[in-house]
């Protein structure tokens, strides 16, 4: 029977995490703080089989009214091979209350792959985008211009020109966060407060993980800024924006660019660029695909489930759909997800 253990120190949590092939920088330490400040409580949680670690899982807990309750594991557990999820969920069922626990390893599936099915686990609507394009970062950056699209490459190389890389950390955060801002009130996209994101640059910084700003200036203006975080040897494209003037310099591109050479620069293997939609046709994030897609590399996906806890699951999940589509209309008069 795998026994349960919660890891309370945040250096021996990343190292154990990171070590797992499937894993993510959402199953970090720093991630459970700076979800502490949306009210979720993290429990760091790793099942063994004697001394072996089968799985981890950092599981964020959120209490609703009426008894109900969440538990769900963002972009996780972190696992040797998925086969192990389902006696890693049972395992962690021992640990946590809610109504349900949803899981989403980071397999990173083939698009042509089919989710494998598990006894007492149920599919379910992931909370993280289900779908991403990877890029291999060990190819070097030559290579890595061939497989873009024919624009893109030649936006590449304009941008290289026309605008000033940046690696930058809190000092520039007041640029980044006027692009983002900007650029979620032209899309119709929800946010959270400015204090979240400076937590996300603050908590990410953490043994075995880091986070950063790249940005594209030109003539000592940011054009384009993104928030980046990088864990277990991958660098993840999490928020960003840019601004509308100067389209001429490619500053989007040039952004990119600027994480990309610092996450080979540091020996990372994969760049996610995070988040595209399942049917870009029609979807509200159609140009974001377009640009995205035009980097080439691998499009991705990631099966999420559902272990129940309670007889309450299903008209939960019935009400948190309907709350989110709700959300939708309000927002952009739309009612489908963003990368639905």
């Amino acid at each position: 029977m795998p026994e349960l253990r919660e890891i309370t120190d945040p250096e021996a949590w990343n190292r154990l995490v990171a070590g797992f092939p499937i894993t993510s920088a959402l199953q970090s330490w720093g991630w459970g703080e700076v979800k502490r400040l949306s009210g979720w409580e993290p429990r760091r949680l790793a099942v063994y089989e004697g001394e072996r670690p089968l799985g981890a899982a950092q599981v964020l807990l959120r209490p609703l009214p009426g008894g109900l309750g969440l538990a769900y594991a963002p972009r996780g557990p972190a696992l040797s091979r998925l086969q192990d999820l389902p006696r890693v969920a049972r395992a962690l069922a021992q640990g946590v209350r809610g109504t349900h626990l949803v899981l989403e390893p980071e397999a990173g599936l083939a698009l042509e792959e089919p989710p494998p099915a598990f006894p007492g686990l149920y599919p379910e609507e992931p909370v993280q985008p289900a779908f991403s394009l990877w890029l291999d970062l060990t190819q070097g950056e030559e290579a890595l211009l061939r497989g873009m699209k024919e624009m893109h490459r030649r936006n590449a190389r304009l941008a290289l020109k026309r605008v000033e890389l940046a690696i930058a950390g809190e000092e520039a955060f007041p640029e980044f966060f006027r692009l983002f801002e900007e650029t979620n009130r032209r899309a119709r996209l929800l946010q959270h407060a400015e204090a979240y994101y400076r937590a996300v640059l603050r908590e990410m910084n953490q043994p075995w993980g880091e986070a950063f700003l790249a940005l594209a200036r030109k003539e000592g203006e940011a054009l384009a800024a993104g928030l980046f975080v990088a864990f277990a040897g991958k660098v993840d494209y999490l928020y960003g924006g840019s601004s509308r003037a100067h389209p001429e310099a490619k500053a989007p591109m040039g952004m990119h660019l600027a994480a990309i050479r610092h996450g080979m620069a540091r020996g990372y293997r994969i760049y996610d660029l995070w988040g595209v939609p399942r049917n870009p046709e029609g979807s509200h994030a159609q140009g974001i695909f377009r640009f995205k897609e035009g980097f080439g590399g691998r499009r991705v996906w990631f099966p999420a489930y559902a272990l129940p806890l309670s007889p309450l699951y299903r008209p939960l999940k019935v009400l948190l759909r309907l709350r989110k589509t709700w959300v939708n209309l309000r927002v952009r008069g739309n009612p489908r997800d963003v990368l639905g």
